[in-house]
């Protein structure tokens, strides 16, 4: 009898430490920031434009120990900002507007969405705020139809680098 009630204290201990295992883990993982709304005369963080006069898609970056968001004019300014190597290491979290969720010169009204799992559209015949933008999406059915009207390419997060960026500003010189 005694050696049962020591495997019911045991099993009870063990359970314990799993609860208190799981919660440990969950301290750990810091909740995202929210995105925040850009208002109307706030200034691209790359390029010092006003972000809302423009068309297209808008980005915003949180980094480690900042506790404001670092604001875009557009999806390809905010991906030259967070591909530098300087800041790359300290980027936390990274939002893109899904442009199917509002008119192409209306994304201040569109949602926002996690970039790294988002589909983009490169290489399409819409301007955005400095010329070429990367359209961002929610969904791959959305970035895929984006690409039948306006042309371009679906990619993902990953495949994003600066040699995708400078291509952009090439083909923008080019037409």
């Amino acid at each position: 009898m005694k050696f049962i009630t020591n495997i019911i204290a045991l099993t009870g201990l063990f359970s314990l430490a799993l609860i208190s295992g799981c919660n440990q883990g969950e301290n750990k993982n810091v909740v995202a920031p929210e995105p925040v709304i850009i208002q109307n005369g706030e200034e691209c963080d790359l390029c010092g434009m006003y972000i809302n006069r423009f068309p297209g898609p808008k980005g915003q970056v949180f980094e480690r120990g900042l506790t404001s968001a670092k604001r875009f004019c557009s999806t390809r300014d905010m991906f030259a900002y967070a591909l530098q190597p300087e800041h790359q290491h300290r980027i936390e979290h990274i939002y893109v507007h899904d442009v199917a969720s509002a008119p192409w010169d209306e994304q201040e009204k569109a949602q926002y969405i996690d970039a790294k799992s988002a589909f983009f559209v490169v290489g399409h015949n819409l301007k955005g705020a400095m010329g070429p933008a990367l359209a961002s999406f929610l969904k791959q059915q959305d970035a895929k139809q984006f690409a039948i009207d306006h042309g371009g390419k679906v990619i993902g997060f990953t495949e994003i680098d600066i040699d995708s960026l400078s291509a952009m500003s090439h083909q923008a010189m080019h037409h």
